[in-house]
Protein backbone atom coordinates (compact mmCIF):
# COMPACT_ATOMS: atom_id res chain seq x y z
CA UNK A 1 0.00 0.00 0.00
CA UNK A 2 1.39 3.40 -0.92
CA UNK A 3 0.51 6.58 0.91
CA UNK A 4 -0.47 9.49 -1.25
CA UNK A 5 0.58 12.93 -0.04
CA UNK A 6 -2.06 14.68 2.04
CA UNK A 7 -4.14 17.04 -0.10
CA UNK A 8 -5.45 19.67 2.29
CA UNK A 9 -7.50 21.45 -0.37
CA UNK A 10 -9.31 18.28 -1.41
CA UNK A 11 -9.84 17.35 2.25
CA UNK A 12 -11.35 20.75 3.08
CA UNK A 13 -13.65 20.55 0.05
CA UNK A 14 -14.76 16.99 0.85
CA UNK A 15 -15.38 17.64 4.54
CA UNK A 16 -17.23 20.89 3.88
CA UNK A 17 -19.47 19.10 1.38
CA UNK A 18 -20.00 16.18 3.76
CA UNK A 19 -21.37 18.41 6.52
CA UNK A 20 -23.04 20.98 4.26
CA UNK A 21 -20.68 23.80 5.24
CA UNK A 22 -20.18 26.74 2.90
CA UNK A 23 -16.70 28.21 3.31
CA UNK A 24 -16.42 31.84 2.31
CA UNK A 25 -13.82 32.09 -0.47
CA UNK A 26 -12.01 34.78 1.54
CA UNK A 27 -11.62 32.33 4.45
CA UNK A 28 -10.70 29.23 2.42
CA UNK A 29 -6.92 29.88 2.34
CA UNK A 30 -6.86 30.21 6.14
CA UNK A 31 -8.91 27.04 6.60
CA UNK A 32 -6.57 25.13 4.28
CA UNK A 33 -3.51 26.53 6.07
CA UNK A 34 -4.92 25.38 9.45
CA UNK A 35 -5.78 21.89 8.11
CA UNK A 36 -2.20 21.58 6.80
CA UNK A 37 -0.93 22.55 10.26
CA UNK A 38 -3.17 19.95 11.93
CA UNK A 39 -1.94 17.27 9.52
CA UNK A 40 1.67 18.21 10.29
CA UNK A 41 1.23 17.61 14.04
CA UNK A 42 -1.06 14.59 13.70
CA UNK A 43 1.74 12.03 13.76
CA UNK A 44 3.25 13.42 16.94
CA UNK A 45 -0.12 13.50 18.66
CA UNK A 46 -1.29 10.09 17.43
CA UNK A 47 1.99 8.44 18.46
CA UNK A 48 2.20 10.08 21.89
CA UNK A 49 2.38 7.30 24.47
CA UNK A 50 -0.31 7.33 27.13
CA UNK A 51 -0.20 5.48 30.42
CA UNK A 52 -2.33 2.34 30.49
CA UNK A 53 -4.16 3.72 33.53
CA UNK A 54 -5.62 6.57 31.46
CA UNK A 55 -9.05 6.01 29.97
CA UNK A 56 -11.18 8.30 27.84
CA UNK A 57 -14.05 10.10 29.50
CA UNK A 58 -17.38 8.43 28.68
CA UNK A 59 -19.38 11.71 28.73
CA UNK A 60 -18.52 15.31 28.12
CA UNK A 61 -20.76 17.80 29.88
CA UNK A 62 -20.50 21.59 30.05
Amino acid sequence: MTNKPFDAEAHVDAMAAAVGLAIDPAHRPGVIRYVRFLESVHGRLADFPLAEALTPAPDFEP
